[in-house]
């Protein structure tokens, strides 16, 4: 997959797009680029992803203080790359753009700059200043000479995955569930940095980690059973998630920390990823430093036990046929 950082990079002899947000890159999303793959194959054209960062929401200020990412954009270029797409085209969204009509992106952009031939839209997708209907697009495509066609949603357990039903299970806690309508484990990534040592003391070493993207959704405070990837391998891992008064890149202004299960190696500086399996406890309070040790115990034993059942996620295994 080629991907190009602005529209002007990208020549096409209109090929197949499709055009979103994608945060999450959820079952529904995939179904829906394997349908523009599969159209693009049949009809001996490219296939074309266009996206937009950063996430709209937050360039017009519509929640932005509160908008979590359930992908960074790397993330989201790497699993859209497993999907056989030819481009993505990664737009700067801004205010110019958004205030475009949807008459006025069709034209301007997908027809002038991208010359599409066929475009699928999601079964509830929306875009341009004032929103616009399903059936003004057709009319604005027949008019604008290319092809359209919508693609119905994917039924996961009887849910209707989207990116705002995953955002909010994630912030009650519910990974589990969370991770279903997903189809893969939700994970953040990280570098190492120091930090109180207050689990070295207490033979629970951590990595303290710093997100590398500020807007990226952190559970809420409390304890996790977890994969770690770092240095290229797979770990079990114990997370543990609260407040950090001083002030840090991320938005949420807390503290991440893993207990890396059956490791000793120096990561300082290193990049770990965290692939979210199941909350354990909320955080807690302890009266002295035993009982706190006491409680690491508990927590890696029953942690272990949950990882027994579990398996990280490779990329490549996210990558289903739907």
């Amino acid at each position: 997959m080629k991907v190009h950082s602005s529209l002007e990079s990208f020549q096409g002899n209109q090929p197949i797009v499709t055009m979103g947000t994608f945060d999450g890159v959820h079952p529904g999303h995939r179904a829906l680029l394997k349908r523009v793959r599969n159209l693009a194959i049949a009809e001996n054209k490219e296939s074309v992803v266009l996206t937009f960062w950063p996430h709209p929401r937050i360039v017009l200020g519509h929640d932005a203080e509160i908008l979590r990412l359930l992908t960074s954009l790397d993330e989201k270029i790497q699993i859209i790359s497993q999907l056989g797409i030819d481009h993505l085209i990664v737009v700067p969204f801004n205010t110019e753009l958004a205030s475009l009509t949807a008459a006025e992106f069709l034209e301007k952009v997908l027809v002038k700059h991208l010359n599409v031939g066929h475009l699928v839209i999601g079964f509830n997708h929306r875009f341009g200043k004032g929103g616009i209907t399903l059936e003004e697009i057709f009319k604005l495509s027949r008019r604008l000479n290319f092809d359209l066609s919508q693609f119905r949603h994917v039924d996961i357990d009887g849910q209707y995955p989207s990116s705002t039903r995953i955002r909010n299970l994630l912030l009650e806690g519910k990974i589990r569930q969370a991770n279903i309508l997903l189809g893969y484990k939700y994970s953040i990534t990280g570098r190492v940095t120091g930090g109180l040592q207050l689990g070295r003391k207490l033979s629970y070493p951590t990595a303290n980690l710093i997100l590398e993207e500020r807007a990226k959704l952190v559970p809420p405070d409390g304890v996790y059973a977890c994969f770690v990837k770092v240095t290229g391998k797979y770990f079990g891992g114990m997370v543990n998630i609260g407040y950090r008064p001083t002030v840090n890149n991320q938005m949420d202004n807390r503290s991440i920390e893993v207990h890396i299960l059956d490791f000793k190696e120096d990561i300082y500086s290193e990049e770990v990823t965290l692939q979210f399996v199941a909350k354990t406890r909320d955080e807690m309070r302890f009266p002295d430093v035993e009982a706190l040790r006491h409680q690491l115990q508990q927590d890696e034993g029953i942690i272990r036990e949950i990882l027994l059942d579990a398996k990280p996620d490779i990329t490549e295994d996210i990558i289903q046929e739907l």
